[in-house]
């Protein structure tokens, strides 16, 4: 995530850790001059080679387009067939080789000649445009070379894909079962490749595959049910705020199921990356809700909170979030900076829903503060610059929403921001109360086990 933030950190945990005594003034060294070469330098070449790749193939179907009367269609066909294989040749031998990289690149070559050679057999052909149907058969490609090689940038290529069939396969509102579950699959063939084979960007790919898929779905079931533009509008804020949800507890759920079963989580496995990318999501998503629901107050005035929340899409994911939440402050009884964050993201919901169900502005904006100081008190415990500052920008807005309207007078927009603000100085009192009782009691007990 934010690597800048955390060098910074690190290198002052360093100098507190040398003046404890817990690292060598050597091996600080060393970790300073590993993070400050670690630029990125390394990856130069993989970014350059796909470059080159996606120039060669669009170089290949340039020359083919060029000479379109003068090759025989067999021909053209021929070739076409023949490119792929030779690239996945190449990229077997570069994997024998342990040249994953090579490995790679070919694959991905292979892959957009592939793409390449849909759109030129349609024209060989004389076949009827279909684009829709074109992402399709490109994505269910890209899936198979992706998981029969492992190749990442396959697998983008079938994230772009199956992105592209889900916005353009038909207009929305109109529910389709059958591609709905069709869709479902791409989703469910295309997510775990970051699991078993991480890589940033596959993540980030997938987790852009998973929002389409289920905004498409809300999108296709919200019209079917005749609402008002209020009802509309408080479905898919709280739809965003059940996934989001979801994506944020999801994580820390497996992680203290794992704690329980006696086990350390590795945080480098792929499971644990693609859960983290998964909370990162969910608290940019619910710190955008959390200010979106004050700013559009007025557009939920006459929203029905029963027949949002009984919207299947909403309510499947409001379920899963509050079983999450049950769960995760049932595992984390004797924890309390989990307890923190399970509360945390409760009151955001909490926060959410109050508005839909009532309209007192004084009251929703209190409690929908209280949520993003709760956010970003969470970022903060758990040393999550990204958190923090999906927090933070979501108070931003907020704070200058609040200057922009007046609540009843400028009296009481100054009386709201002074009680607000005697509130955070109350929560920082009681919180450096408890750090230090904390502090005081791991102090003997640390010495009595030096002394034994």
């Amino acid at each position: 995530m934010l690597d800048v933030f955390y060098k910074r950190r690190l290198k002052h945990d360093l100098e507190t850790w040398v003046e404890r005594g817990w690292v060598g003034s050597a091996g600080a060294a060393h970790i300073l001059e590993e993070i400050s070469t670690g630029d990125g330098r390394s990856r130069l070449p993989m970014v350059l080679g796909g470059i080159g790749v996606v120039c060669i193939a669009l170089a290949l179907a340039a020359f083919i387009a060029a000479n379109w009367g003068g090759i025989p269609k067999y021909v053209k066909l021929a070739g076409i067939v023949a490119m792929i294989l030779a690239a996945h040749g190449l990229a077997a031998w570069a994997s024998n080789a342990g040249r994953k990289g090579v490995a790679d690149l070919a694959t991905a070559f292979a892959t957009l000649v592939f793409v390449g050679g849909m759109a030129l057999v349609g024209q060989i052909f004389h076949l009827p445009a279909d684009w829709v149907g074109g992402a399709f058969l490109v994505c269910l490609g890209a899936l198979a070379a992706a998981w029969i090689t492992g190749s990442k940038a396959s697998l983008i290529v079938a994230a772009v894909a199956a992105i592209s069939w889900q916005t353009g396969r038909h207009d929305y509102g109109v529910l389709t079962v059958q591609q709905n579950l069709v869709g479902l699959a791409l989703l469910i063939a295309v997510f775990p490749h970051p699991v078993v084979y991480p890589n940033r960007l596959t993540r980030w790919a997938a987790m852009s595959l998973l929002l389409v898929t289920y905004g498409k779905w809300l999108m296709d079931t919200v019209d079917i049910f005749r609402h008002g533009d209020d009802t509309y509008t408080a479905i898919v804020i709280l739809a965003g705020a059940g996934l989001s949800a979801c994506l944020i507890q999801l994580g820390q759920v497996a992680d203290l199921a794992v704690k329980w079963a006696g086990d350390a989580p590795q945080k480098s496995h792929g499971r644990w990356l693609m859960l983290m990318s998964m909370q990162d999501v969910g608290f940019a998503i619910l710190s955008a809700i959390l200010a979106l629901v004050l700013v559009m107050q007025s557009d939920l005035e006459n929203a029905n909170l029963v027949d949002a929340a009984m919207s299947p899409p909403a309510a499947a994911v409001l379920l899963l979030a509050l079983a999450l939440c049950t769960i995760g402050l049932l595992l984390s009884f004797k924890t309390g900076k989990a307890r923190s964050f399970f509360g945390a993201v409760l009151l955001a919901l909490v926060a959410v829903i109050l508005p839909i169900a009532m309209q007192n502005i004084i009251l929703v904006s209190a409690l929908v503060l209280a949520a993003l100081v709760g956010l970003s008190l969470v970022g903060t415990l758990y040393n999550n610059a990204f958190w923090t500052l999906c927090a933070y920008a979501g108070l931003t807005a907020v704070v200058l929403w609040l200057l922009d309207e007046t609540i009843g007078s400028l009296l009481g927009q100054s009386v709201f921001f002074l009680i607000a603000g005697l509130l955070l100085l109350g929560m920082a009192y009681v919180v450096t109360r408890v750090l230090r009782r904390q502090r005081a009691s791991a102090q003997p007990d640390a010495g009595g086990e030096a002394a034994s």
